[in-house]
């Protein structure tokens, strides 16, 4: 699954919106909507505090591309 797939579906998992989410990985909106539109990849410092809070919310991250 590519990681704009995966934003989204750990976000509709959560039942957060993107405004939600952003607050709980300390990033802006328009990052989050970004990441999920493809427009940028983030970063591998954001992809690893991505990670940690999938993880933290026990998550699956298997499904994740690589």
């Amino acid at each position: 699954m590519k990681y704009c797939d995966f934003v989204k579906k750990v976000r509709k998992q959560l039942e957060y919106t993107q405004k939600e989410l952003a607050d709980a990985l300390d990033v802006s909106y328009a990052t989050v909507n970004r990441w999920e539109n493809s427009q940028v990849l983030p970063s591998k410092l954001a992809v690893k505090s991505f990670l940690d809070f999938c993880e933290n919310n026990f998550i699956d991250t298997s499904d994740l591309e690589n």
